[in-house]
């Protein structure tokens, strides 16, 4: 057999409820090994189990054998009252291995569904017996397993086998040797023995390889076969679903019921949440009714029968009784259900009269009405602002524009830029507040050290980020200056020699210029006019004859050649602009006097300039201009690349948030750059003076949006007295213009019109369903006579059949047929996955009540039974650590969640809280006689987990019940902290009627009406005239030691049961308590544990309410911590009855105007004593919630109107446009309305 990993699916059986489908070794409790009973009896009952027939059996087991059964059967017995069905049986054999993890299964393989009762007569016998309609079935989590980790198909091999519900020798043994080749042990083919169950020592053998053992074991095995229900194959399309006529039912509805059905009709899941007497079976009766008169059919389903019972008196209290029936177990009602529904498919029906054109016409006016009425209120009290609705929105915006306007923010930002939700609102209020602390004084949106880099606020803490600051500008500074004297010191030398350079370049010149003058004035003197102005030609002839000539000639040349050596070497390297003459190339004396005193004046002329021109040499050096002949470029170069380095450093420092660069390409500018930069780290470190204060600007600074720094600019520029009321105003005005519908005001007609219709409209919906249902009976029985005939047949002909099995198959094929006879179909999960679950058939709507006790798989199973599904559930503490699964696995699968807020039924001594704060009603304590507290400080048994004195106590408590005024019996449950207390005080009532002891007739007229002895986990449904409560823990030595099992409450679901516990008395509560009051006190002043916190209050309270301690009893409600209180989030829009108030009131004078915690609470009392007193309905209803019922509000209105007050609405959109001008308006309007009254009583 191979080992892999078990499936998630597979994790159930390793949660209690279902632990011992995995393990059933009778080293837990509540699980007894057959052969510990007497005699032969394990081979007796062996043998008429495979044998196939109904039997019984006696047995008399050993004192604590029979302690075990006793349990067992109380257990079972409980099982049968709270769940439907009663899971007593055998498993038998066991198959024993070793998981992946190393735990251990000894899992049943086949079990028998048995029945246990005590003897009448005789105390420690007991019956144990099979009846015909038991079932026989494998244990799927054990199959599943097989299946997945060694990839068998058991699972289908055992259905094929067990189908037809019985099991011999033969077939038994052949399963288990099919079981043992296929997994591959190593086990050879075995018989049937009976043999003990493994002790602990001989289990280590046993579990080195897997193996079956032959051993049975008597336990609680609830029903299981519906987790593993395979999902329907039929049609899921939405416009299968038969249209809906109209939304109406026979019940009217609270404002959050309203919101609730609302949902439901819109939605394919919905999880409705809700305390008890917050109608939720109310609003469930309220679905069921009106999908009767729209021809859909309805499974209603609960894990816990009580609350299919109230369902199913309350369908039968509104006249639908007989389309309805209770499916609590197969095996017992199927017969039942299939003689019913052959009755009524051959019984003559009763004559239903009324008018159908009328109905059509009251519904589709009622609708048309209705749609009007949500258009206007759902415009209003949809969420427009977070968790306000539109009139508390505009009563916050008039509230912040009486401080500051919206035009001061609205002229400087976009409102493009911003998406106005209210995640924004918090962050940017919260914005506005931490830089509105942190500006102060300083001027820290221009300071210096802005420049600063985001990291140093954000990455480092204060002390961190000064040392890193002073660090860095200290040595950084430190470079600069070095670089900046190095630049200062290179351009001072290259001035100096460019200087030198050019004075020797003039100097040059200015020699050279001196000796050609002064040879040309020693030619012109020496030689006359002759030396001008000869020609070279004739003295070149002259010269031949004539030594003067020669020697001109000779001058001649020898100016011509230094003139021309001159003007080549200056135009081969001008430091200044000079063109020379071409004067003959030097013989025309004439142009060369002419040029060389041309260039004597521009050399002077260069020379005078030359200090200009050194500078301006200076302002255009780089690399690139350099003069060549002074060595420098090397220089140059270090000085570019000197400060390209410095910048490096600044830029890899992190000193500063951009960075630094130039683009310089001369030196000077470079320079001036430098001067900048060591200015900017000067100036840096200068303003540390102010860093501690900036540090914690800029930390927060720099962790806002974008948005939100333009915002907090935006308010600094404007300068507003109160900053938060001027973005309040401007960021609501803008809100509201977002979220503004245009829905025109209902007419003032219309909530007495629909009220009207709805009273002429209900009388008719019964007799319409009545008729709908028995046409439609008689259509699904003609359709199913021509599909099914064996079926039809069973169901609607007369045949007749007892074997449950064959009824269910028949059932499954037809649950189209039976679901138009009965329409509204009630059952357990384990019956609906049974008879339902995988048939293709949809119904119209699965309603689940008590959806906090169903597991995923469940929910899943129900969910792909219906169109839609309405999950109904008991609501959760505020702040809950832990979450049913139901209700993770609805929400994760996208259900829509509705919670019910309003108590509609008190239980005494509740001390779960539904009205706000601000709604109060004063502290009340309830009448004497509804509650008692007695403190016996019984000793609590450990071992038993019992307290004999506050059980014999109790017993004694029922033998002074007394009848009713009707000469009847209240019913009476007994709820226990601990399941044995609860055996206990069961065994005693056992032990009395087995003796027929003093008292038993009144212990048998009790129980016939509804005494049950109940723990904490059974009471879900539960409702009793008196609840007697037994602390059953308490001390359990002489030194007065309190049980430490008292910290068992701190378990999942306790808490839910406990409030459970406080809504499970209708009349009057009794705790018998052995808790001493110490611990009592003590536990209620810690709300933490919240578990024993409870527990302790609700004691405590009784206590009072019992001595009349008003105070003290006050004082426990007044101290209830806030998950004790179950408030609606949707409040009166205080903020716009507020602001509508005050500007009423310089209208209509002092103490006029005044706002109470009532359902209206902004009234106008009457100006005088003929006057009628008014009150402001905003935007035209009373309910808070996502939606509301017209009913609700017409009866409320109606209720305000008998106590003297007219309504006056207040439209909200009005009070946003122009709250001045509106309110003159209403103001006008109760004067109006006053006048008029006057009018009339003159």
């Amino acid at each position: 057999m191979s080992s892999q990993p078990e499936d998630i699916n597979n994790g159930l059986w390793k949660q209690e409820e279902w632990r011992i489908f995995r393990n059933a070794l009778p080293l837990h409790s509540q699980r007894i090994d057959i052969t510990h009973l007497e005699g032969d009896f394990a081979y007796s009952l062996i043998e008429n189990l495979l044998q196939g027939r109904a039997f019984e059996m006696t047995t008399a087991p050993p004192f604590s054998i029979a302690q075990e059964l006793q349990s067992l059967y109380f257990e079972s017995r409980a099982s049968e009252r709270v769940r439907g069905n009663q899971p007593f049986g055998l498993g038998f054999p066991l198959f024993l291995a070793k998981d992946s993890q190393g735990e251990t299964i000894a899992a049943p393989i086949f079990l028998w569904n048995l029945s246990i009762e005590p003897s009448p007569r005789h105390i420690g016998r007991w019956l144990i017996s099979r009846k015909p309609f038991q079932k026989l079935v494998f244990n799927r989590f054990l199959a599943a397993y097989w299946d997945q980790s060694a990839g068998t198909a058991l699972t289908a091999d055992f259905e094929a086998a067990l189908a037809s519900g019985n099991m011999d020798a033969r077939l038994l043994a052949r399963l288990c040797n099919d079981a043992v080749e296929k997994l591959g042990m190593d086990s050879p083919g075995q018989g049937i023995a009976v043999s003990p169950t493994p002790t602990v020592e001989e289990l280590g053998r046993l579990l080195e390889q897997p193996c079956i053992q032959w051993s049975g074991v008597l336990g609680l095995y609830r029903p299981h076969q519906h987790l593993f229900s395979s999902p329907g194959t039929g049609a899921t399309e939405k416009d299968s679903k038969p249209p809906v006529a109209h939304t109406l039912g026979l019940l009217p509805l609270d404002p959050h019921q309203a919101a609730a059905s609302a949902a439901v009709f819109e939605k394919e899941a919905t999880l409705v949440a809700g305390l008890a007497g917050t109608g939720r079976t109310h609003l469930a009766l309220h679905l069921l009714t009106n999908a009767l008169a729209n021809g859909q059919r309805c499974l209603a389903v609960s894990p816990r029968l009580p609350a299919l019972r109230s369902i199913q008196q309350r369908l039968e209290q509104l006249g639908l009784g007989r389309l309805s029936f209770l499916l609590r177990d197969t095996n017992q009602d199927l017969p039942l259900f299939m003689e019913i529904t052959r009755a009524a498919a051959n019984a003559k029906e009763p004559e239903i009269s009324y008018s159908h054109e009328q109905y059509r016409l009251l519904s589709a006016r009622a609708e048309r009405l209705k749609r009007k009425l949500d258009d206007s209120y759902l415009s209003t009290r949809a969420l427009a602002f977070g968790p306000y609705n539109w009139t508390e929105t505009v009563g916050l915006y008039l509230k912040s524009i009486r401080k500051e306007g919206k035009e001061l923010l609205a002229t400087q930002l976009n409102a493009q830029d911003y998406r106005f939700s209210y995640e924004e609102y918090q962050k940017l209020s919260q914005a506005i507040v931490s830089c509105q602390e942190l500006l102060g004084e300083a001027n820290v949106l221009r300071s210096p050290l802005n420049q600063l880099h985001q990291g140093v606020f954000l990455r480092m803490d204060k002390e961190e980020a000064l040392d890193f600051i002073e660090e860095k500008t200290e040595a950084l500074l430190s470079r600069a200056l070095s670089l900046r004297q190095w630049y200062i010191n290179r351009i001072n030398t290259y001035s100096e020699l460019l200087s030198a350079h050019y004075e020797q370049y003039y100097q040059d010149y200015a020699r050279r210029l001196a000796l050609l003058s002064d040879r040309l004035a020693e030619y012109c003197g020496r030689f006359g006019e002759a030396f001008e102005s000869s020609g070279m030609g004739g003295l070149k002839i002259k010269s031949v004859f004539s030594e003067t000539a020669r020697a001109i000639l000779e001058a001649r040349q020898s100016v011509a050649a230094g003139y021309e050596k001159l003007r080549s070497e200056f135009e081969g390297n001008p430091y200044f602009e000079y063109v020379f003459l071409p004067a003959n190339e030097g013989r025309d004396v004439l142009q060369v006097k002419e040029s060389l005193k041309g260039f004597e004046q521009a050399l002077a002329r260069w020379r005078s300039g030359l200090r200009d021109a050194v500078q301006d040499e200076i302002q255009r050096l780089s690399h690139k201009t350099v003069h060549p002949r002074l060595g420098f470029k090397e220089q140059v170069v270090e000085l570019e690349d000197g400060l390209d380095r410095l910048l490096d450093q600044v830029n890899e420092s992190g000193l500063y948030h951009l960075p630094i660069s130039h683009k310089s390409l001369v030196i000077p500018k470079r320079q001036r750059f430098l001067d900048e930069l060591v200015e900017q780290l000067e100036v840096t470190r200068r303003s540390l003076r102010e860093f501690d204060a900036f540090y914690d600007w800029q930390n927060n600074w720099l962790q806002l949006s974008e948005s939100a720094r333009r915002l907090v600019k935006a308010l600094i520029k404007g300068r507003p007295q109160d900053w938060k009321a001027a973005f309040e105003s401007w960021f609501l005005d803008n809100c509201l213009s977002q979220a503004y519908k245009a829905v025109l005001p209902p007419e003032p007609g219309h909530l007495e019109e629909l009220a009207r219709t709805l009273e002429q409209f209900k009388p008719l919906l019964l007799p319409h369903a009545l008729l709908l249902w028995r046409r439609q009976k008689g259509e699904s029985l003609r359709r199913l006579r021509r599909q099914d005939r064996a079926a039809f047949q069973m169901i609607g002909g007369k045949q007749q059949e007892a074997d449950p099995a064959i009824l269910r198959d028949h059932l499954r094929r037809a649950v189209d047929a039976a679901s138009a006879m009965m329409p509204v179909l009630l059952a357990t999960p384990q019956v609906a996955g049974e008879c339902f679950a995988g048939t293709g058939f949809r119904f119209d709507y699965v309603i689940v009540e008590d959806a906090s006790f169903l597991n995923p798989r469940e929910v899943r199973m129900l969910k792909e039974l219906g169109r839609q599904s309405v999950f109904l559930g008991n609501a959760l503490p505020e702040g809950s650590l832990k979450t049913p699964p139901s209700y993770e696995y609805l929400m994760k699968t996208g259900a829509e969640a509705r919670q019910l807020y309003h108590c509609h039924h008190h239980f005494p001594g509740n001390l779960a809280r539904f009205q706000a704060e601000e709604e109060a009603l004063p502290f009340q304590l309830e009448e004497p006689l509804a509650f008692r507290f007695e403190q016996l400080d019984g000793r609590y048994d450990e071992q038993t987990e019992a307290n004999e004195e506050e059980a014999l106590h109790i017993i004694g408590l029922l033998n002074k019940i007394e009848k009713t005024p009707q000469r009847t019996y209240p019913s009476v449950g007994i709820a226990c902290l601990t399941k044995g207390q609860r055996d206990m005080i069961a065994s005693y009532l056992l032990h009395i009627k087995q003796r027929r002891s003093t008292g038993v007739e009144i212990i048998q007229q009790l129980e016939r009406n509804g005494l049950s002895v109940l723990c904490l986990s059974e009471l879900a449904g539960q409702r009793f005239d008196i609840l007697i409560l037994s602390g059953s823990l308490g001390a359990i030595d002489l030194q007065g030691s309190v049980t430490g099992h008292i910290h068992r409450l701190r378990q999942d679901r306790v808490l839910e049961s406990l409030f459970t516990l406080m809504s499970t008395a209708e009349k009057r509560v009794h705790i018998v308590n052995s808790i001493p009051l110490p611990v009592l006190e003590e536990l209620a002043s810690d709300p933490e544990s919240r578990e024993l916190y409870l527990l302790a209050a609700y004691f405590l309270y009784i206590k009072a309410g019992s001595e009349q301690d008003r105070e003290t009893a006050a004082g426990i409600v007044e101290g209830l911590p806030g998950w004790m209180h179950f408030r609606s989030p949707f409040r009166h829009p205080w903020p716009f009855f507020e602001e509508v108030g005050q500007r009423l009131q310089p209208y209509l004078g002092p103490g006029r105007v005044q706002i109470d915690n009532s359902l209206a609470p902004l009234k106008i009392q009457a100006s005088g004593p003929e006057q009628r007193p008014l009150y402001i309905a905003p935007d035209g209803f009373l309910a808070q919630a996502l939606a509301t019922d017209y009913q609700w509000e017409y009866e409320q209105s109606a209720a305000l109107g008998a106590i003297g007050y007219r309504p006056v609405p207040a439209w909200s959109a009005d009070w946003w446009r122009n709250p001045d001008l509106e309110a003159k308006r209403m103001a006008s309007l109760v004067i109006r309305l006053e006048q008029q009254a006057l009018e009339e009583e003159e």
